[in-house]
Parts: C-alpha cells; sequence; structure tokens
C-alpha cells in the first residue's frame, strides 16, 4: 500500500469540503431562493335535485328556479382557488394581464357568492355558458379566492391558466373521488 503524503491529504479535504460547499448550496437556494409558485384549483358540483326526482312520475315534483326560469338539472357549482406555493402571486404574474379563466361546459344561471373585484362572471345573460374569470390580482400567500355558481346540466370544468412561473395543480378529479367515496349508496 502506498502511503498517504501531504498533498493527498490536502486534496481528500478540499474534495470533502467542495461537496459539503455544494449540498449547503442546494440547500440554501431551496429555503431561501426564488422558487416558482403553485395554486390548487378545485371545482365540486353538488345537484341540487336528487337523479329520482328528475324522471318517471315524479319528475314534476320538485324543481329549481332562477329567476322564474326553470333550470334543468341545477347543479351548485363551488370553485375554488387555492395559492399553496412558497410566495405571493402578484398580478404581474398574469401574463399581459389575462384572468384566470374557468369554463364549465353548461349553462349559467347566476351566482350565490358575493362580488368581490377580483372575481368577474364573463357570461352576461341567463342561460348563456358558464365561464369565469379570476384575476389579476393579488392572491396572497394561503389565501382562497371562491365562487359558487347555479348552472343547469352536470359541469366539466376547463380552466385556462396564463399564471408566469406558477405550476397549476388540478384537485378536481380527487374532489369527485372523495365525493364518491363517501356517497352513501
Amino acid at each position: 500500500m502506498a502511503t498517504w503524503d501531504r498533498s493527498d491529504v490536502l486534496a481528500l479535504v478540499a474534495i470533502a469540503l467542495a461537496v459539503v460547499a455544494i449540498a449547503a448550496g442546494a440547500l440554501a437556494a431551496r429555503r431561501w431562493g426564488t422558487r416558482r409558485g403553485r395554486i390548487t384549483f378545485y371545482c365540486v358540483a353538488t345537484p341540487l335535485i336528487p337523479e329520482g326526482y328528475l324522471r318517471g312520475p315524479t319528475k314534476d315534483l320538485l324543481k329549481v328556479t332562477w329567476r322564474d326560469i326553470d333550470v334543468k338539472d341545477p347543479h351548485l357549482v363551488q370553485i375554488t382557488i387555492r395559492n399553496t406555493g412558497p410566495r405571493d402571486i402578484s398580478s404581474s404574474h398574469f401574463d399581459s394581464g389575462r384572468p384566470l379563466r374557468v369554463k364549465l361546459n353548461c349553462v349559467m344561471f347566476g351566482t350565490t357568492s358575493r362580488s368581490d373585484q377580483s372575481i368577474r362572471m364573463l357570461s352576461r345573460a341567463i342561460g348563456d355558458e358558464a365561464v369565469i374569470e379570476l384575476g389579476p390580482h393579488l392572491l396572497r400567500k394561503g389565501e382562497v379566492w371562491t365562487v359558487n355558481v347555479l348552472v343547469g346540466g352536470s359541469p366539466t370544468p376547463d380552466l385556462v391558466s396564463p399564471l408566469i412561473d406558477t405550476d397549476v395543480h388540478d384537485a378536481t378529479q380527487s374532489a369527485k373521488d372523495l365525493v364518491d367515496l363517501v356517497a352513501i349508496p
């Protein structure tokens, strides 16, 4: 076996210090560096009339109206946007000032949520296709935007996100799975 001289020991120490410095730099960048934002999108639709009442002899026993207009297959849709990321999402993160846009692919009748400057209904007339716009406004870390909408038909939500440097997690399918798990047969 060869003996170690001073230069071999110094080279080994330098390599060990370099590995420790790289690991410390990576951890510091993760902790204090600029990281991507993250929002979580939930959309849960609740039918207002049980399916059994929509067909057969009981179909006219129960109905939902909005301003004296019958709503066919009424659902109450709750749309939630939550900032689950490590930082605030400012209005400058919305590309060219475009808002988040949620298209429900069904007919919208109205909203049951309070009006907020960050939430805008794009559908103006009763019976139009349901499209909701959110932002562009500051969405603080941990903050939640929520909209409740009365729609006719079973919604299939599509989220169009113009957010820069922000990941979007769609938890809608997870919410549907959870509802299916706790549904009483």
